[in-house]
């Protein structure tokens, strides 16, 4: 089976601060407050069988996108980047043209979750600057918890054109077994057909005392609410290391869908992510 992980990031901390690890609790800062780059993706990779990559941002710079792309440009297993950009620079059509003249530039994400204003999203200019994604066919990535759910439902009222994904689930908060109002708000935005959504990032959510069927409540309900064919597979490494191994990661989604056919898991796996991020 094919496997295309959508979702892993990069860092070189001598280059600049990552200062959302540091917020972390120590025991899982500890683990992820050094250097993960190329060499160190293609350990993992090797060692599980995938076939290809998508590396998202994790710093709010330009020029952090860059380094990624020319790390992206000279690699055979990351087929593709999600880059951020000021979505409310007047200038952003400009910075696009430069983005959209490289093949492995696949979208864009911002730290939406980490903006002091939940509602950061509904400003003008954000709004304007999501409206010439969607008019470029720039794919958006949606970085969230649950109090965000709503306002996305927002954004497609305004831009039905956007397409879109929702990040690690949305990070519900498994660790306290909360389900609501987080399911409810899933399924609505499931309606919206150009939306999809990363069964990712969830052992880090979790905590030590639950097993494989806490977790298959929240990933069912997102294959139940989005259906097989956007649904896509991520490992989220290494931030999954303040958790556990790249390895665990892969082998809990194998276990998630393992009542997929052969077919789906095909979809899951690889597909769905080939498809959405053109890759």
């Amino acid at each position: 089976m094919k496997i295309l992980d959508t979702h892993h990031h990069l860092w070189d901390l001598s280059l600049r601060s990552y200062d959302w690890i540091k917020d972390l609790p120590v025991i899982e800062s500890e683990k992820i407050d050094k250097n993960f780059l190329h060499e160190d993706l293609l350990e993992e990779t090797e060692k599980c069988e995938v076939q290809g990559t998508v590396c998202v941002q994790a710093h709010q710079s330009e020029d952090e996108a860059d380094w990624l792309l020319d790390i992206a440009n000279k690699s055979s297993i990351i087929k593709g980047v999600v880059g951020w950009i000021d979505l409310k620079s007047p200038e952003i059509e400009y910075k696009l043209d430069r983005f959209q003249k490289n093949e492995k530039f696949v979208g864009i994400r911002h730290v939406w979750h980490d903006e002091k204003d939940e509602g950061w999203i509904m400003d003008t200019d954000v709004l304007n600057g999501l409206k010439i994604l969607s008019e470029r066919k720039v794919n958006f990535d949606f970085l969230v918890r649950p109090n965000h759910l709503k306002y996305i439902k927002q954004v497609y009222e305004k831009i039905p054109s956007l397409t879109g994904v929702i990040d690690h689930i949305a990070k519900p908060e498994i660790s306290i077994n909360k389900f609501e109002p987080w399911a409810s708000d899933i399924y609505e935005l499931s309606k919206i057909n150009n939306l999809h959504c990363k069964i990712s990032g969830i052992i880090e959510e979790t905590n030590d005392d639950q097993d494989l069927n806490d977790i298959h409540l929240y990933s069912s309900h997102i294959t139940n609410s989005f259906g097989k064919k956007r649904i896509m597979y991520g490992s989220n490494w290494p931030v999954c290391l303040t958790k556990n191994s790249y390895q665990y990661v892969l082998n809990l989604a194998k276990n998630l869908t393992n009542n997929f056919s052969p077919s789906e898991k095909e979809d899951f796996f690889f597909n769905n992510g080939s498809n959405f991020y053109n890759v």
